[in-house]
């Protein structure tokens, strides 16, 4: 053992000299180069805040231009919706503008279509104005009969004038015989069967029935009043005369009392049969009222004459006639006669047994219609109505939002 420790102390001293020598050379080796380091770790650190900052700007500058993209390709989005919109809108537009332009042609074609229609029908009645032409008063006398006729029917029927009637009917078989037509023999036979019919009726005046009801009417002033016929015998006066005896006096007196009431309070009595001493007695005022009552009835009855109202005709007269005999004179010669012409005309009617019916109205209206059927204008057609000058625009697309942003 010790001999392998004791070679080995010379070695160990060696290496402390060696130290030493290092140590005395490495200061000098540490100033040169710590400058260098300072240096190299400045600009490293100048590299990597330059990396720092060349790295935060590019990620600033990415993050902005993704941020943009992704703006953009919003905005091309909502574009590419409002351009599929707008051509959805275009493309109803263009379909409802091709329907409309159908439904106007469809309405165009249509009203061409009644035009025709209505130049073939305007063609139609000047073709037949012309073929008439040469006709045309055969036509007019015609329908002339045929007005005629069927005014003698309204004056027989509603004014029961039949005298007018018989005038028209003869005026209008005169305008039937102009024709020369053998096939209207028929009409004017039976409008001569209604002549003789109406004459066969018998007439009555009603012009002198009205008559006499208005000379009536101005005879009632004149009539005498019952009332009127007092008994006007003197009275006793000689009961009532005074004496010139004063002796007297009392019976005077009762005599001038006497006279005196019999002066104040008169009475009298009338001188009428026996079954009308309950007639009223009338004052002045009523006899007037009476008198114009009378004329009025009178009046009344003369108005229903002319109107063909029986009824009313006859209460009138009934009234007249119980009035007059109630509160006139019965047995004076103008109130005899007054009552006298009443009676004749409370008899006479005022009704006239006209025909049903006309023959020659029905016949004469059938071959008046068969006669101008082919003249007669056709049935009005409507006007067409106006087709549109130009078809209605679409509606123009509207901007989206975008668009207008």
């Amino acid at each position: 053992m010790t001999d392998s420790t004791t070679p080995s102390a010379p070695v160990e001293q060696e290496n402390v000299s060696a130290e030493k020598e290092t140590n005395t050379q490495t200061p000098k080796v540490r100033q040169g180069s710590r400058s260098g380091v300072a240096l190299g770790a400045i600009a490293i650190a100048l590299v990597i805040a330059l990396g720092g900052g060349l790295y935060y700007h590019g990620h600033q500058w990415a993050a902005s231009q993704q941020a943009t993209i992704q703006q953009l390709q919003a905005q091309i989005d909502s574009l590419k919706t409002g351009q599929s919109k707008e051509d959805g809108q275009l493309l109803a537009s263009q379909n409802e503008f091709t329907q409309q332009l159908k439904n106007t042609e469809k309405q165009i074609a249509e009203q061409n279509n009644k035009l025709d229609a209505q130049v073939s029908t305007l063609q139609e009645l000047q073709n037949k104005v012309t073929t008439i032409a040469s006709s045309d008063s055969k036509i007019w006398h015609l329908s002339e009969a045929d007005f005629l006729v069927k005014m003698a029917a309204r004056k027989l029927w509603i004014e029961q004038d039949a005298a007018t009637a018989i005038n028209m009917l003869k005026s209008a078989d005169k305008s039937l015989s102009e024709f020369n037509d053998p096939s209207l023999s028929e009409v004017r036979q039976a409008i001569i069967q209604d002549i003789n019919s109406i004459s066969a009726v018998s007439q009555i005046d009603f012009d002198g029935i009205a008559l006499r009801l208005n000379e009536l009417s101005d005879q009632v002033m004149n009539l005498p009043s019952a009332s009127t016929d007092w008994d006007n015998a003197p009275l006793d006066k000689s009961s009532t005369e005074v004496s010139g005896e004063l002796k007297d006096w009392r019976q005077n007196l009762k005599n001038s009392w006497h006279s005196f009431m019999s002066e104040f309070i008169t009475i009298r009595s009338r001188d009428v049969p026996a079954n009308e001493l309950t007639s009223p007695l009338l004052t002045p005022d009523q006899d007037t009222y009476l008198r114009e009552n009378l004329r009025l009835k009178l009046l009344i009855a003369a108005r229903a004459v002319s109107r063909h109202q029986s009824e009313i005709y006859q209460q009138s007269l009934d009234s007249v006639s119980t009035w007059v005999r109630a509160y006139f004179d019965p047995d004076h010669s103008s109130t005899k006669a007054f009552i006298s012409q009443l009676d004749e005309l409370s008899q006479q009617s005022i009704n006239l047994d006209m025909p049903k019916e006309l023959k020659s109205l029905s016949l004469l209206d059938t071959v008046t219609r068969k006669r101008t059927r082919d003249i007669a204008p056709p049935a009005p057609v409507s006007a067409p109505a106006q087709a549109p000058t130009t078809a209605p625009a679409p509606d123009a697309p509207r901007p989206s939002s975008n668009q207008e942003g």
